[in-house]
């Protein structure tokens, strides 16, 4: 067995602990050169997205694509694509959950409310995140998705809904900062 002096066993645990460190880093730098990083000024908000996606980043809203489209185009997704739009949410009413039973400010719904069928709140790096299904009278179901950070709520929605981009959708909004 080879004997090392107490000096040169520090030397060698520097090394390894600065390649261990180097090794890490352009790890983690490769990790990240799949997204890209976007500040929206209007929404007050970062975010990160998939390199290759389209970004449409006004009127006070963010739409976050994986095909080529803006706002100004009535595009629909086909169902191999998505399609995520941010914006500030207005509300109407004192919670949350009654600007969800009465969509519009209520017009219309007064006898016949929405139901919320289901609520998943998650904790994520930006606030709290909200995921609500509702039922129309109509029996249609709707999704909608909050991200709230102290009195600030962003609307969030995703066409289609499910789609194969979960895990984007999922790492978008854990990547979102308010500013």
């Amino acid at each position: 067995m080879i004997r090392v002096k107490s000096k040169h066993r520090k030397l060698i645990y520097l090394i390894i602990a600065i390649i261990i460190a180097v090794f890490v880093i352009l790890l983690l730098n490769w990790q990240q050169k799949g997204t890209t990083q976007h500040v929206s000024k209007d929404l007050k908000i970062s975010l990160s997205y998939p390199k290759e996606w389209y970004i449409d980043d006004r009127y006070q809203s963010i739409l976050l694509t994986d095909y080529k489209t803006n706002q100004n185009r009535n595009d629909k997704p086909s169902a191999e694509q998505v399609e995520i739009y941010i914006s500030e949410f207005s509300n109407c009413f004192s919670s949350l959950e009654d600007d969800l039973k009465y969509p519009a400010c209520g017009e219309g719904k007064e006898d016949r409310p929405d139901e919320i069928i289901s609520k998943d709140i998650k904790q994520v790096s930006g606030g709290t995140f909200y995921k609500y299904t509702t039922r129309t009278p109509s029996n249609e179901e709707l999704v909608h998705y909050f991200l709230k950070n102290g009195n600030k709520i962003l609307q969030i929605s995703k066409e289609p809904d499910p789609s194969q981009y979960e895990k984007e959708f999922e790492e978008i909004i854990n990547s979102i900062r308010f500013l």
